[in-house]
């Protein structure tokens, strides 16, 4: 009897057969979108393949209108045939109880579903939250970075067609270490949360999980650190002598103000993200720390209390720049090399703060001890930078109570 009433309100449609057809049900009404591996794109419904499609739609006329949804009432998208089934019926059920309304089922202001479109719009978030200090630039301008440099592979692309993002994983260039390969996915898994959050999808595709090897820093002892040191310039020296006396991070003494030191304490209120000075450290901790004596006598003279600590240039002073820092320190590095004719690879975060947790901790400072001046919250992140030298720590441990015995018995 519905069936008769579908025919009077869609004229030209058949009745509805859940038994007909060969896909098991009536594809009357119900088109597939997707790729069939072997025959080409989902437009005959015959396939005798039987891929799934990748998402279905309704489509049928109303008086005249034409309907055609991919997704439900609800906003979710068509992804099973029973889904589309299922929408066909609510319409055709509607129709029958002259209930239906085609201002309900046509979108007027039809969504964007475009990748180009929404992560842009994403970007735009992030970008406002850093205005409001909720992200750091340093890290939003990564974003952009992965957006310009990678995110182009989803270009033109549906975000509701896209299940997996195995191939964007397999697809990122060898050149790139399996870090940044990863902190790429993660940027664009970040984008599919929140495509699900705001709705745009209803469920997640499938990533990829990329397994970073351990790394293992390179550190320095305190006597190669000064070799090194060397090989700065005098006027720049008091910024690298401070951050190995300190172990404090590059950004950190970039953006140490005066205000920040009093007598014998310093005291890390603010650190540098990009080339932005920011009102909170990287842990968002404010972390006082004691001056040792050897820091204390390498200070520049003090000034007032929102100058900066550590400035260079003859007639306009100016504080370090990441670009400026990383510079001398490369310069350096190149200098001790040719002069000691070594071939050491090593950042300058190692060289700063791998190697001053490393020495402390080698020297049985407490690990605990070592987090709470760093301003960590977990030990673990403690753990990244201190590493114990195991080898070292194990010499003066013997199993056997006389050696000297064995020896004789040999």
């Amino acid at each position: 009897m519905i069936a008769a009433r579908i025919n009077l309100t869609i004229p030209g449609t058949e009745p509805y057969n859940p038994t007909s057809g060969d896909w098991g049900v009536s594809m009357k009404n119900i088109r597939m979108d997707g790729y069939c591996p072997v025959c080409g794109r989902f437009r005959n419904p015959k396939c005798l393949h039987k891929v799934p499609a990748q998402r279905y739609f309704v489509d049928f006329n109303f008086n005249g209108t034409r309907i055609r949804r991919g997704t439900n009432l609800d906003g979710d998208t068509l992804r099973t045939l029973d889904d589309a089934v299922a929408l066909r019926q609510k319409a055709f059920d509607d129709i029958a109880h002259e209930r239906f309304n085609p201002a309900k089922w046509t979108d007027k202001t039809k969504p964007d579903f475009s990748f180009d479109a929404l992560v842009d719009k994403w970007y735009s978030e992030k970008q406002r939250e850093m205005t409001q200090g909720k992200l750091k630039p340093g890290y939003v301008s990564k974003l952009w970075q992965y957006i310009r440099l990678y995110f182009h592979y989803y270009h033109n692309c549906d975000v509701r067609s896209i299940f997996t993002l195995n191939d964007f994983a397999l697809w990122l260039p060898d050149r790139l270490s399996l870090k940044y390969q990863k902190n790429i996915v993660d940027a664009l898994q970040s984008f599919f949360i929140w495509l699900q959050d705001n709705r745009y999808i209803s469920e997640l595709p499938k990533f990829k999980k990329i397994d970073v090897p351990e790394h293992m820093p390179k550190t320095l002892n305190f006597e190669t650190q000064m070799k090194l040191i060397d090989f700065i310039p005098d006027d720049h020296k008091p910024i690298f002598l401070f951050m190995v006396y300190q172990g404090c991070r590059p950004s950190e003494a970039r953006g140490l103000l005066w205000g920040s030191i009093e007598d014998d304490i310093v005291t890390y209120k603010r650190t540098f993200s990009g080339e932005r000075l920011m009102d909170s450290t990287k842990t968002r901790r404010v972390t006082p720390n004691r001056l040792f004596p050897e820091t204390m006598l390498i200070l520049p003279k003090r000034r007032f209390a929102l100058d900066y600590v550590f400035t260079h240039g003859k007639k306009t002073k100016r504080h370090y720049s990441k670009t400026f820092l990383s510079e001398l320190f490369r310069k350096a590095l190149e200098a001790f090399n040719k002069h000691y004719n070594t071939d050491l690879k090593i950042t300058l975060y190692e060289t700063i703060k791998h190697s001053f947790y490393t020495q402390l901790y080698n020297r049985s400072v407490p690990l605990d001890d070592l987090r709470k001046w760093g301003g960590h919250t977990s030990v673990k992140t403690t753990e990244k930078y201190a590493k114990l030298d195991v080898v070292n720590a194990f010499r003066n441990v013997s199993r056997i109570e006389d050696v000297s015995k064995v020896s004789a018995r040999q």
